[in-house]
């Protein structure tokens, strides 16, 4: 057998004693895909060995659809007590993983396809997790078919994650009506969990009244999702005109009290900051009711005015906001640097200086690229997304994990050349180049001048527009800034 003599050990020697280390090095082991996977269904299965929920914890991963069957045939399949014991805490994770729902969903729904009532609810627990319309019509049947609703009020955050509009109404009723408080608040969670996808003129609404509700949590809650929603700006100033609990009060006023926002950006050559972004930060400071300061890492900081220092306090702190897309140089040195020459300027004017993520590192950012770029390629054109050159390790790692999401390629491309190691696909019209950049630039300009000069009349590539030149993701980057505390 190939592999370390640690590894060559575990396959020829019994699984040790719950505790010990020897079963520790070996569950490690196993969740490397290193165990003997078919000799431990098999004695899973037989009732030889106990379904430990450690190693149950371990097994879970690795199995493909024939040996989670196998193990589902065993005592593990007879109680979904035992796999939610060992494993629901990771089950999220594992079900954004296509390979593991490709192995355990249509095994789980077959379970709670036959199972009791009781038992039902066990293996939703773990199917509610993948998003898939089979699994939202058993969640829906489940809760439906309950004696008592609050008996599946466990369900109900599952249901929220199918993010299915047509069960907004269950929801928000399910919300509002006066009944068992932990339904309600599981309805809720629901409701916040599927946020996006609710119609919003009832979702608002409700929210509204819950936000007026006599349980203080409830109504705290729909504050904060009312605060989520762009369009429910007015709702909330018109709140502070009812009849509130004192703390859902203060909660509403905090989030009506946006800070002011130090938005970091690159910037061209002399501090020039490209209008696209000048008209994001107006469009935000306006929506905001706050300041919104424009710092270019090209040029020097801006001075801001005693009204942005008088916004920090009542805020009770301002935020800088790097706008960069990759983790370069800048994110890496000159935004930490940025940030503690602000953080001191902040204190000496009695204002805490708070300091978010580079906008690439957001998932909801990395997912709204995804989706929006996928939906702009047309049948059998290829993306490719052009970025500046980067350096190290961490970068190469950041591309490496973006091209997966994309599942595209990403191509470093020099301002001065950026078609330099392209390669051409037979038809060059189904290349669909997109410029890895928030606004103009060098990169975009010197890119679409290439295309130009290169193919002159004849069909070449599709070049893009920079990011923020794209309407849906202009408005969802404005619509998350806006949303920031």
């Amino acid at each position: 057998m190939e592999g370390p003599t640690g590894a060559r050990q575990f396959f020829t020697e019994p699984l040790a004693d719950p505790g010990s280390e020897q079963r520790w090095r070996q569950l490690q082991q196993i969740r490397r895909g290193l165990g003997p996977r078919d000799g431990l269904l098999a004695a899973l299965s037989a009732g030889d060995l106990e379904p430990a929920p450690d190693l149950l914890a371990a097994l879970v991963a690795q199995l493909d659809r024939a040996q989670v069957e196998t193990l589902l045939a065993g005592p593990v399949g007879q109680d979904p007590e035992l796999l939610l014991a060992a494993a629901l805490a990771d089950w999220p994770a594992l079900a954004a993983q296509p390979g593991f729902v490709a192995a355990w969903l249509e095994p789980l729904l077959r379970q709670a396809a036959s199972a009791p009532w009781q038992q039902q609810l066990g293996w939703l627990q773990l199917a509610g997790h993948c998003c898939d319309p089979r699994v939202a019509q058993a969640l829906r049947g489940c809760l439906e078919s309950a004696a008592e609703p609050v008996q599946a009020a466990v369900l109900l955050p599952l249901l929220g994650l199918q993010r299915r509009a047509a069960d907004a109404e269950l929801l928000l009723r399910l919300a509002l009506e006066p009944g068992p408080l932990q339904l309600r608040r599981q309805a809720l969670e629901a409701v916040a969990v599927g946020l996006t996808a609710w119609p919003q003129r009832p979702l608002i609404a409700a929210l509204t009244t819950l936000a007026r509700d006599i349980d203080a949590g409830l109504a705290a809650k729909a504050v904060d999702l009312l605060a989520r929603i762009q369009a429910a700006t007015h709702a909330l100033r018109q709140l502070l005109a009812s009849e509130l609990d004192a703390a859902v009060r203060a909660r509403l006023q905090r989030r009506l009290r946006c800070a002011p926002l130090l938005l970091v950006v690159h910037g061209r050559q002399g501090g020039v900051i490209p209008q696209a972004l000048q008209q994001l930060a107006l469009e935000l400071a306006a929506l905001r009711g706050a300041p919104v300061l424009l710092q270019a890492l090209t040029g020097d900081a801006p001075l801001p005015d005693a009204a942005f220092w008088e916004a920090g306090r009542r805020a009770g702190q301002c935020t800088l906001v790097p706008l960069l897309l990759l983790p370069g140089g800048h994110v890496r040195c000159d935004v930490p640097q940025l940030a503690h020459a602000w953080q001191q300027q902040a204190a000496a004017h009695g204002v805490r200086l708070r300091r978010r993520p580079f906008l690439g590192a957001w998932p909801i950012w990395q997912q709204l690229l995804v989706q929006h770029l996928a939906s702009e390629a047309v049948e059998g054109q290829q993306l490719l997304w052009l970025h500046h050159p980067l350096e190290g390790p961490l970068a190469a790692r950041y591309l490496q994990h973006l091209a997966a999401l994309q599942q595209a390629p990403g191509l470093s491309a020099p301002f001065s050349a950026p078609l330099q190691g392209l390669e051409w696909p037979t038809a060059a019209e189904s290349l669909l180049l997109q410029p890895f950049t928030l606004a103009a630039n060098r990169l975009s300009e010197t890119l679409a001048a290439a295309v130009a000069e290169r193919f002159n009349a004849e069909a070449g590539p599709v070049v893009l527009p920079p990011l923020l030149e794209q309407r849906v993701l202009r408005g969802a980057l404005l619509h998350a800034l806006t949303s920031l505390p």
